[in-house]
């Protein structure tokens, strides 16, 4: 059996409460060979919970070390891919039916996952993770809170987001500064339809800059004056509020006007 030491600089608590880890597991309600991603396995201590289930594991490990542990402590048919998860190919990884997520997440790479999640939502049909209290409290934040931000607004268009239990930070070995949070998502099927997701996302990106500026400035490399005027004209005070006030709706609209004014919402696309 292969000796490791923990991590600090991969962001590697573990959690070892049985009770806490079988409640995990139970949250994302698994079949009997359902597919099921596990990100940051660490020892393995979910992923055995995991296995009880029936269920086809694969594990995403960037600790070289952890990796030959799982290989050696776990059953063969698990797939074990040593590798930073971000880099990953996962359209080669996807199966052809959809995938459940259930996972500690190191916290390292807790909020660059989430954005991938989110662009990637059609494939999952769950997602249970546990991560910071104070990123799951962003995530579910409503505009016009100090927490709203970018991270809030993609979150909830693409998921459905349920706030399962808070875990606190003495149960995980080594201790993390923080207590932890774990989070339901499911992929949202009623978010409003948009025209050019691509051009939406980076005009909400751009108006989240600089959260100290408001619209209008954030803007400015997007819009010339003249429509950033025009869009005062059709928007009125819409360019003198910040991102972090405007909702889901709000942005819509708001999108829709520059693509209107910029000239991309041409007959073609009506």
């Amino acid at each position: 059996m292969n000796i490791f030491r923990q991590k600090k600089s991969l962001g590697q608590h573990f959690l070892l409460d049985p009770n806490l880890l079988r409640k995990i597991v139970k949250l994302a309600e698994i079949l009997p060979d359902e597919h099921v991603w596990e990100i940051g396995p660490g020892k393995g201590t979910l992923t055995r919970e995991l296995l009880k289930t029936g269920c086809r594991l694969t594990l995403f490990e960037i600790d070289r070390e952890l990796v030959q542990y799982l290989h050696d402590m776990l059953p063969p048919e698990v797939t074990v891919i040593q590798g930073d998860v971000l880099k990953s190919d996962w359209q080669k990884l996807f199966p052809e039916t959809k995938i459940k997520i259930v996972s500690n997440l190191p916290f390292q790479i807790s909020t660059p996952l989430l954005f991938r999640l989110a662009q990637a939502s059609p494939a999952f049909s769950r997602i249970v993770l546990m991560l910071q209290k104070e990123l799951a409290q962003r995530i579910r934040a409503t505009a016009g809170t100090a927490d709203y931000g970018l991270l809030s607004l993609k979150m909830q268009y693409y998921f459905s987001i349920k706030y399962a239990f808070t875990v606190k930070k003495h149960l995980f070995k080594p201790p993390p500064r923080v207590d932890a949070a774990v989070l339901v998502l499911h992929p949202r099927v009623d978010s409003p339809i948009l025209t050019d997701p691509d051009f939406f996302w980076s005009i909400v990106t751009a108006t989240f800059g600089n959260r100290r500026k408001i619209l209008g400035n954030n803007l400015k490399k997007f819009l010339s004056l003249a429509q950033l005027r025009e869009l005062g004209r059709r928007a009125p005070e819409i360019l003198v509020r910040r991102a972090e006030t405007l909702t889901e709706m709000e942005f819509v609209h708001l999108v829709e006007q520059i693509r209107r004014i910029t000239g991309l919402d041409s007959p073609e696309d009506r």
